[in-house]
């Protein structure tokens, strides 16, 4: 057992020793690196490691959490989070932390994202890539991040257990005019699954097609969403399936359990697979993740669960913890049965939506 779980083991035995009903401590020592780019050169490098413990109490139904970095002042913060869920209100929905003991799959984290030697060669790839689609005059910016986290989760109910999570993010923008540019994302939790020339090439097609834009004239529109647009959306859905959302009604699938909610060429899954930037073996009570399927053939078949709402919806925990809402972890949609270039070659009056960052959907 390392030093980390005993550190995070204590941590519990001290909050139970306060009074505590129930204690979950979760620690994460992650290594990090992001670097920012713009106008074809790198402005900045940053690397930092840090210790992150996550602490969430439950008192006669009063649930409190708090941060704790490095291990430091422990004894204090936790007498702090004890007094404060004395003067707390009880919390009727929750129905206690996962109990029992727990085998988990193995982990798959990349060694090789802990200490990444050369970042910069993968963004200068990137670059070189954008200009290879939309020719010298591109100016490309964005950013690079790298994490390697090992996580340790300890319970006062039972569960115990250790993971490493790996990822590697790249989001780029080329501008080959002022009101013309192109956005790609490439991300992995591995390095052999990553390509940073991919996200360059297509921000560099995308904005060699957009430049000298011309208005558009008021009609009906067929529409083509790019990845990046439509996983936006994924993700909006997957929120509304946590089964916390459909509780206080911030959800389109309130009541919607066994009925049609989309078209029967949908099915969508919770996913948290080796090869997702979200990839892990247990959620935040120490229950494995697993596959789970909320859509199947436009049929709303789940919500996502952690103990308490699976309580409340008299069922089983999904692994999607959340200690307060359960959530998706990576979100997948089957695929259709139609090519990019044939969707294009079917449309005559459309439009090619490529991006939705920075949209407020509730507005």
């Amino acid at each position: 057992m390392s030093e980390v779980l005993n550190r995070t083991e204590e941590i519990v035995k001290k909050a139970k020793s306060l009074g505590a009903d129930e204690v979950v401590a979760k620690t994460t020592f992650g290594r990090y690196r992001q670097t920012r780019f713009s106008n074809n050169q790198i402005d900045i490098t940053v690397v930092w490691n840090d210790y992150l413990t996550d602490i969430a109490l439950a008192w006669k139904k009063r649930v409190v959490a708090t941060q704790i970095r490095n291990f430091q002042n422990i004894d204090e913060r936790l007498k702090q989070l004890f007094e404060l869920a004395k003067v707390s209100k009880e919390n009727p929905m929750f129905g206690g932390f996962a109990k029992g003991k727990f085998k988990y799959a193995a982990s798959s984290a990349d060694k090789k994202l802990e200490n990444l030697e050369n970042p910069a060669g993968y963004v200068f790839e990137a670059i070189q890539a954008t200009e290879k689609e939309a020719g010298q005059v591109v100016n490309s910016g964005g950013i690079l991040f790298t994490k390697f986290e090992d996580v340790y989760l300890v319970s006062s109910d039972g569960p115990v257990g250790t993971d490493s999570r790996s990822a590697i993010e790249l989001s780029i923008r080329a501008f080959s005019q002022r009101e013309a540019s192109g956005h790609g994302v490439e991300c992995s939790s591995t390095l052999k699954g990553f390509d940073a020339a991919r996200a360059g090439l297509k921000a560099g097609e995308i904005a060699r097609l957009a430049r000298n834009p011309k208005l558009g004239g008021e009609g009906v529109y067929d529409v083509i969403l790019d990845p990046l647009f439509c996983g936006s959306m994924l993700g909006m859905w997957a929120s509304m399936v946590s089964a916390f959302n459909v509780m206080v009604q911030l959800s389109i699938f309130v009541n919607k359990l066994g009925q049609k909610v989309a078209s029967e060429v949908v099915s969508m899954k919770d996913k948290p697979a080796s090869y997702s930037v979200a990839n892990r073996v247990f959620d935040d009570e120490g229950v494995p993740t697993r596959e789970n399927v909320f859509i199947d053939h436009g049929v709303l078949k789940t919500y996502l669960h952690n103990t308490s709402t699976a309580k409340i919806f008299k069922t089983e925990t999904t692994g999607n913890a959340g200690l307060v809402a359960p959530n998706a972890w990576n979100v997948e949609m089957s695929p259709g049965d139609m090519s990019k270039d044939e969707l294009f070659s079917e449309v005559k009056r459309g439009i090619y939506l490529t991006n939705t960052w920075y949209t407020r959907f509730q507005n």
